[in-house]
């Protein structure tokens, strides 16, 4: 199976662009195709002093394959990886996607590997002729894994055919606002900006409060710095994320006053954010070329290197510390810290209700050893090993449950390939959020945290917003993907527009397509879908 399916990616690739250059080839060796069991060889030679080789070569291989270009590992290697393997009797052969469009040929063509673990084919997958559903191989092996009702209904709602009752896969990186409330010592997940401390405490420490002090601090910077790139808005997961949150526009649907579901691209909040982003364009604080970086550590090296003072990213206190970990080996006395969110900030508005599933295919050589893996991944044992490692050797938990990590952890953790490459805790394809929040705010600084917490109860999330989008292949779907395929291209056209004029017309112009690719319509099918699902699955 893994030299077809080697072969079947190599020849969708190909077909797709040629941009690949058609090079998928296994990490362990560089251009050279290395078998499952090749791998199982390897990894017990080099672990041959370990209880736990003899587990790791008896378990069943499966391929998996991940649907992400920028995932940070591509192989089962590692402390924690070798340890899912012991407790979950599955080694996986894995392979990182070369580029977007590959799942997709792959779907069409019908040649899926075992396991995929996507974000982005979610819809196509749940569906009977391509995957098993969960609940039947959960009946059929008599497997322990229990979802909830919620993620079991969150799971239904992306079903190819509205009225198959199966479910076919459980997203991950979803807590319940119950869970979340009950809590302690973590705070959601959200965009943020992370400033030079040392710049700011240069410039004399003046106040940040609000989005105005921003704006006038950054004005600042621009004055004593003037070839520093005050805003660094090239990270295109979350650019701008923070502005456009803060500002009342944190998810593509938002609640107008009167309780209807509106595009947030179309109310009056997201015409206040395009004109503060574009103010801060005109003044200099960002640049058209930097709005264009495609890749993320391009935008993060010019944080690292300090050639920018403000750096888009999201709340973590793991990531602030590598941030400043890889700033100081460059820059003397360099210090990022995190600005809160500010006093004036709008609601911030969420709608998690999940982010990417794991689907065993109709392919898969032992859906029974698929199942019971995803059962042991999905405990909570499994699932504090994926991202924590073993209890009792790289953690303990506090009486919050907050994980408590070994020095040595720690010192890994402050380097993403040390880390990677010793432990390897990316696998977190069951976890829940939580499970992740508890991992990055281990052991934190109660200062830092208190600065992190300020004003995170304007952060709400209303998981129904989500369940209710349109499948992909529907009508509305396709109205939203047009949406969202021309969002890019206008923003750059309002973010740029270089006059007041030139502005109001680039947003008319924007306003004016989203009217005729269907966004009333849209509107109108998520306000009435929306309140279904509050009613079906009592949100």
């Amino acid at each position: 199976m893994r030299k077809k399916f080697v072969s079947i990616i190599l020849g969708v690739a190909c077909m797709a662009s040629l941009l690949t250059g058609c090079q998928m080839k296994d990490s362990s060796q560089p251009g050279q195709e290395v078998s499952g069991t090749q791998k199982q060889e390897t990894a017990g030679q080099e672990s041959s002093a370990s209880e736990t080789e003899g587990n790791v070569q008896d378990a069943v291989t499966l391929d998996l394959y991940l649907d992400f270009t920028w995932y940070p590992v591509d192989s089962w290697t590692g402390i924690i990886p070798e340890t899912l393997t012991e407790n979950g009797g599955v080694y996986f052969d894995v392979t990182r996607s070369a580029d977007d469009s590959q799942l997709g040929l792959m779907i069409a063509s019908g040649e899926l590997p075992d396991v995929i673990y996507t974000d982005k084919e979610i819809d196509r997958l749940c569906d009977s002729n391509l995957c098993y559903s969960y609940n039947e191989l959960i009946e059929k092996y008599g497997v322990d894994l229990q979802p909830t009702e919620d993620r079991i209904a969150i799971a239904k709602s992306h079903n190819a055919d509205k009225e198959d009752p199966n479910y076919y896969t459980i997203l991950n990186c979803y807590s319940t606002n119950e869970e979340w409330n009950n809590a302690k010592g973590v705070v959601r997940n959200t965009p943020c900006l992370y400033y030079r401390k040392d710049i700011w405490e240069e410039l004399g420490k003046p106040e940040m409060n609000t989005l105005e002090d921003i704006a006038n601090v950054c004005m600042m910077v621009k004055e004593k710095y003037p070839e520093m790139i005050t805003v660094n808005a090239g990270n295109p997961s979350w650019r701008l994320g923070a502005f456009k949150s803060w500002m009342g526009n944190g998810n593509d649907f938002v609640y107008a006053e009167d309780g209807s579901v509106i595009l947030s691209d179309m109310t009056e909040n997201y015409y206040e954010y395009l004109s503060y982003v574009n103010q801060m364009y005109r003044n200099g604080l960002i640049s058209e070329e930097n709005i264009a970086i495609t890749n993320e550590d391009d935008a993060k090296q010019q944080a690292i290197s300090g050639k920018c003072f403000i750096y888009e990213w999201n709340l973590r206190p793991t990531q602030l510390e590598q941030l400043n970990t890889a700033t100081k080996e460059v820059i003397e006395g360099a210090e990022w810290a995190a600005i809160p969110i500010p006093d004036d900030a709008k609601e911030i508005v969420g709608a998690g209700s999940g982010w990417a599933g794991v689907f065993i295919s109709k392919n898969c050589k032992d859906p029974e050893a698929a199942i019971k893996m995803i059962s042991y991944m999905s405990s909570e044992e499994g699932r504090h090993l994926a991202l924590w490692g073993r209890e009792g050797v790289e953690y303990e938990l506090d009486e919050n449950g907050v994980p408590l990590f070994s020095e040595e952890w720690q010192k890994a953790a402050k380097n993403q390939d040390e880390i990677n490459s010793k432990y390897n805790n990316t696998y977190n394809m069951c976890v829940t959020e939580l499970d992740e929040a508890y991992s990055f705010y281990s052991g934190v600084n109660p200062e830092l945290l208190e600065g992190f917490v300020k004003n995170t109860n304007k952060i709400v999330n209303y998981p129904e917003l989500s369940i209710a989008l349109p499948p992909s292949t529907s009508d509305m779907g396709v109205v939203l993907a047009k949406i969202k395929e021309a969002r890019e291209a206008e923003l750059v056209k309002i973010y740029t527009a270089e006059s007041d004029k030139a502005f109001e017309k680039a947003y008319q112009d924007y306003m004016d397509l989203l009217e005729q690719i269907g966004s009333q319509e849209l509107n109108s099918y998520m306000t009435e879908r929306t309140n279904e699902v509050k009613t079906e699955f009592g949100f």
